[in-house]
């Protein structure tokens, strides 16, 4: 049975709100610079402080696993989930451009691969990340519904189970390629998730591509 994962209230003051900043921060760099290994001790002596300080700020050491979580996912909606990008042509063309983005912030994200590897394995707080990624697929179910409104995507295709295969996809893919040495080029992965959204939506891959995409292929 899963145990409740303790957690504070956030902080009021501009001073309070920093120093936990700085804390999940220091959280963030450990995580990363440990495989995913975090200890409430761990992250008091990066930001020299004591650990009743961390304590305070997230309530436990699943509460500051849980809000690692909470501000990659942040992150990611932010820089890729809920950007507009209706005014950049067909559905097809906006979603390559959104599918682009996303590649691009896993890549550059260091905590993308010990998130969806060792934290996300948790007990703790495995509701967390289900959470997030539950809120990601009714996203993606929401924009589906867009292009079958716009008549550009068939009305037979599920939103929730294709926003729910394009994410499933993402995440998968990204930890193989995240953990390879050295890792596969983003434009190589891109094409392979983008045969993998054209699938789950049943479209022409290479349909809606942008020329530009095209001819890099063709080289």
């Amino acid at each position: 049975m899963l145990r409740a994962v303790l957690t504070t209230a956030e902080p009021r003051t501009q001073k309070g709100r920093a120093t936990r900043e700085r804390l999940l921060a220091c959280a963030r760099d450990t995580a990363i610079a440990n495989d995913g290994h975090l200890e409430i001790a761990w992250v008091a002596e990066a930001a020299g402080v004591v650990p009743s300080l961390v304590n305070r700020y997230f309530g436990s050491r699943a509460g500051l696993v849980s809000a690692l979580l909470h501000d990659f996912f942040d992150r990611l909606r932010v820089q890729v989930l809920d950007l507009d990008l209706d005014d950049q042509g067909t559905w097809a063309q906006h979603e390559r451009i959104r599918l682009e983005k996303g590649v691009h912030f896993h890549y550059t994200d260091p905590a993308a691969v010990v998130v969806y590897t060792r934290l996300s394995r948790e007990p703790e707080v495995a509701l967390t990340e289900n959470r997030h990624i539950d809120e990601i697929v009714k996203h993606a179910a929401a924009n589906i519904r867009r292009g079958q409104k716009r008549c550009e995507l068939a009305p037979s295709v599920d939103p929730e189970l294709a926003g729910a295969a394009m994410f499933g996809a993402m995440q998968r893919v990204m930890v193989t390629a995240l953990g390879r040495t050295p890792r596969p080029r983003p434009d190589r992965v891109i094409e392979i998730l983008w045969r993998q959204v054209a699938a789950a939506v049943e479209i022409d891959p290479d349909a809606e591509m942008p020329t530009s995409t095209r001819k890099s292929r063709s080289r």
